[in-house]
């Protein structure tokens, strides 16, 4: 009799207890170790290798990136190379050497089977308004931190980039490149490898290292927030393509949409600063930007009250190695590789702030 072939292993999501047996103090180990210490001593290795796997894609693609850029700047006798160029030059570096480079450090830690999850239209239509109020909180808290640590001085790369490149550019490379291998990295293959010791620091580290990651202050604190709510919504579905199309709706608007009717109103208003000899066509701009902006408003005040009422109804499961609360914490960021990340990450923003 032939037997059917046997399924892997599925996690089964399940609620945390109320109460955790106690961790043991190191003081009271013996010299074999407890199960509990065996998991967060497997814990705080696979955070480690985390870390060190974006620590390593990180530098070698700043390095690379600024090698070759300057290069090819001295080849084509320019001080400074268009924006499609260096765009290319530094997608290239990532996709082609950093990001291989990073995830043959993170393979060796395993992936977690789980079970897979639809999200309906209007529940996706819901994380979508959630994620513009964090999207413009994080913004402003960024522009706000960097006018002061700059002194007013420092310039947003990426308005720089959306405003003065080609709009071929900016949809290939922010809208649909971008939201994929981002969502890919820092969404299924951390979390995947993590989520087995506790699915809210897996959450946590996967954002915080997305939100190094764009070495830019100016979006760090809404990228931030973005990625816990990309972190929530693919733990609770397991399905890559929920967060890939939530990031590039939120590209698309701010790096497409927003700069073009933004560029619309402010030719209007430059042409003719005062509204007596203002075209039909011209005055149809401005009437549609104002109603894009009077839409969008609507919405992030939408998405906020939502955010606010599913916040009080947020879950985060059971996971097959779970650790304690603080266990989990330490274990997460308590490594050397977390912590190297984190400063090589904090670093590198840093430094581009003035650069």
């Amino acid at each position: 009799m032939t037997m059917p072939p046997q399924q892997p292993q599925q996690f089964q999501p399940q609620r945390p207890p109320t109460h955790w047996p106690p961790v043991p103090p190191m003081a009271a180990m013996q010299p074999a170790p407890s199960p509990w210490q065996a998991r967060i001593t497997a814990a705080k290795r696979a955070y480690s290798r985390a870390g060190a796997a974006i620590t390593l894609m990180l530098v070698v693609w700043v390095l690379l990136t600024l090698l070759l850029q300057g290069a090819v700047a001295g080849m084509l006798h320019t001080p400074q190379l268009s924006m499609w160029l260096s765009v290319v030059i530094s997608s290239g570096v990532l996709y082609c050497i950093a990001l291989p480079l990073g995830f043959i450090v993170l393979r060796t830690e395993p992936m977690l089977p789980t079970r897979r999850f639809t999200l309906k239209p209007s529940r996706f239509l819901m994380y979508l308004l959630i994620a513009l109020p964090i999207t413009y909180a994080g913004n402003i808290i960024g522009i706000v931190l960097s006018a002061l640590l700059s002194g007013g001085q420092a310039s947003n790369r990426i308005l720089d980039m959306t405003g003065g490149s080609d709009w071929v550019v900016n949809i290939v490379a922010a809208v649909l490149l971008a939201p994929i291998v981002e969502e890919w990295l820092f969404r299924k293959q951390l979390i995947g490898r993590l989520r087995r010791f506790g699915e809210l620091p897996a959450i946590l580290v996967s954002a915080l290292f997305f939100a190094l990651f764009h070495l830019n202050l100016f979006q760090f604190f809404y990228a931030f927030g973005l990625g816990v709510l990309f972190g929530y919504v693919y733990t609770r579905t397991s399905k890559l393509r929920y967060t890939v199309g939530l990031h590039m709706l939120i590209n698309a608007n701010g790096g497409i949409v927003a700069p073009w009717f933004m560029n619309r109103m402010m030719a209007v208003v430059e042409e003719h600063p005062t509204a007596e000899t203002i075209t039909n066509a011209q005055m149809g701009a401005l009437l549609s930007g104002f109603a894009y902006a009077f839409v969008l408003l609507a919405a992030t005040l939408a998405g906020l009250v939502l955010l606010i009422v599913r916040w009080k109804r947020r879950e985060f499961y059971l996971a097959p190695e779970q650790l304690p609360r603080g266990a989990a914490g330490r274990a997460a960021f308590g490594n050397p590789g977390i912590v190297t990340c984190i400063a090589v990450g904090a670093l590198g923003t840093l430094l581009m702030l003035f650069a």
